[in-house]
């Protein structure tokens, strides 16, 4: 129950005599009480919601500015007929149509039905009700609010309500999707390029599994201690939230432990930013013992200076995205048993360390030369590996879409054999515990004899994308020489080569459409000589 402060003592009190009350079971609403609710609206300019069990007891009463409810307290029961709740609501000014958000609470609450009640300064202008029917509604119009009992709306629940049924078919089938998100970013920064940034956070979210479904931005001299963004902007979120079903929030900018707690207490949703989406992408991917073990280690250091704030979210919504693979019930644990675990997972990566390094020395008794492939996420990396070795790896249009490092040999001609090792793909922010846990395979580019830079040049950001990996391969410590490779071409008829590049350094390819492979051979060819 939660009536606005600004109610006063007298109609307070008068509507709080209702909570708990039982009305005849065969009304729509106790006339009464009706009365009373579009009586406050009237004085008050507020929203009056009602919830009503099928007993015709008032199991629930708020009372908030319009299309302002927070219904985040009940359970959002996963069955597939009705909850047995009919919702009843005023709407303030405004005629009785159901909105965007009376269908979103129909679905995500299962409600019986949703009735708006319009309110003008002369009393009630109408009513409509609205039944779950798929991914629609099945809406009934009250002309004369006085005798809505009259017109059978609690018979008209039974044709829905498929509860009782031995085989219930899901009326909100069109609804059990995946996740829903709104992506927010303060852009604190001079170089921030939001349209990018944000463009890219939802090419995540679409690779997780995810669908976007509102974006929002803010431009801001510092971020807010608080919320990041300014509580303004905050309302906005979660009204996009409402609006659109959404069922969490994805912040491109960092957030610590207690920006998570206060942004999910204030929006009534999960609250993860990027790093933790790119987290839970690798967490996706992984498919080999060592790739686990690198993920777990990322998500344990990524949560460690967050967990204070966590521990308090974690149980109010749950696991899933931010939260999975291997890492996610460590979340849960005091700080002391994450350090120890962290300990214990450097410890076995060392043993993968050397184990690498083992392979690596074997390889140079061999003389054969190492290629790394290295790139911006989704240039096609893998794509050319599978063209050039005959392989059929995993690759796809999405982020990330390989995670675990192949090593394959390639004869390129008589006699002239190299070592192609495919790469995880780099990214904008990568956070840098991956950097750190990821360090055993990252050194395959530190080792590696030359590099292969994958560029997509049919990016508009190709650019900004090549310093990201030339900032990450500094960081690693590879010099090894580097053929830029720039890739799709075949997505840009009539392209203009990049200025400023060596020509005996550079290479157009499309790895899709296998245009100048020769050439490229070539080109390997003359580096090994």
């Amino acid at each position: 129950m939660k009536i606005d402060i600004r109610l006063n003592k007298d109609l307070k009190d008068k509507l709080t005599e209702y909570f708990s009350v039982v009305c005849s079971k065969y009304d729509f609403i106790d006339m009464e009480l009706l009365k009373l609710m579009v009586q406050i609206t009237n004085k008050t300019g507020l929203q009056v919601d009602v919830l009503i069990n099928r007993k015709g007891v008032v199991k629930d009463i708020f009372v908030s500015e319009k299309d302002r409810t927070d219904f985040s307290s009940l359970d959002k029961t996963d069955v597939a007929g009705l909850s047995g709740l009919r919702l009843i609501h005023t709407v303030p000014r405004g005629d009785s149509n159901l909105t965007a958000l009376d269908k979103v609470a129909l679905i995500n609450y299962k409600f019986d039905c949703v009735c708006a009640i319009g309110v003008s300064i002369t009393g009630m202008v109408g009513a409509h009700v609205g039944y779950p029917n798929g991914k629609d509604m099945d809406i009934v119009y009250v002309p004369n609010v006085l005798y809505i009992n009259k017109y059978g709306l609690l018979e008209k629940i039974d044709k829905y309500d498929l509860k009782d049924k031995k085989q219930p078919i899901n009326l909100f089938a069109g609804y059990q999707r995946q996740q829903r998100a709104v992506l927010v970013m303060a852009e604190i920064e001079k170089d921030d390029d939001i349209t990018t940034d944000l463009k890219e956070l939802e090419g995540l979210a679409t690779t997780a599994g995810i669908l976007v479904v509102n974006k929002i931005w803010q431009k801001r001299p510092k971020p807010d201690p608080k919320y990041m963004i300014g509580e303004g902007k905050l309302d906005e979120v979660a009204r996009a939230v409402k609006l659109d079903g959404a069922d969490l929030v994805i912040f491109d900018n960092p957030l610590n432990g207690s920006k998570i707690n206060n942004l999910e207490l204030a929006l009534g949703v999960k609250v993860i930013d990027r790093s933790m989406l790119i987290l839970d992408i690798f967490a996706q991917r992984a498919e080999t013992s060592e790739g686990k073990l690198q993920v777990e280690l990322a998500q344990l250091k990524n949560s460690l200076p967050r967990l204070s704030g966590l521990v308090e979210t974690d149980g109010r919504f749950g696991g899933g995205v931010g939260m999975r693979g291997p890492g996610e019930t460590k979340l849960e644990l005091n700080k002391r048993v994450v350090l120890e675990k962290i300990q214990k997972l450097e410890k076995q990566l060392r043993t993968v360390k050397k184990t690498r390094e083992i392979n690596r020395q074997s390889r140079k008794y061999s003389k054969k030369k190492t290629v790394a492939i290295v790139g911006y996420t989704n240039s096609g990396k893998s794509t050319l590996m599978n063209l050039l070795t005959r392989e059929k790896l995993y690759a796809k249009d999405e982020l990330f879409a390989t995670l675990d490092t192949t090593t394959r040999n390639l004869w390129l001609d008589y006699n002239k054999e190299i070592l192609l090792v495919d790469t995880v793909g780099f990214i904008n922010k990568l956070p840098h515990e991956f950097i750190d846990a990821f360090s055993s395979t990252l050194e395959e580019t530190k080792y590696a004899d030359l590099l292969l830079h994958v560029v997509d040049l049919s990016d508009p950001n190709y650019l900004k994308q090549m310093q990201v990996v030339d900032a990450v391969l500094k960081k690693i410590g590879a010099k090894a020489p580097v053929l830029t490779v720039f890739n799709k071409i075949d997505l840009l008829p009539g392209f203009i080569e990049v200025p400023g590049m060596k020509k005996e350094n550079t290479v157009y390819i499309s790895a899709e459409e296998g245009i100048n492979i020769d050439e490229l051979k070539l080109k390997l060819i003359q580096f090994i000589k």
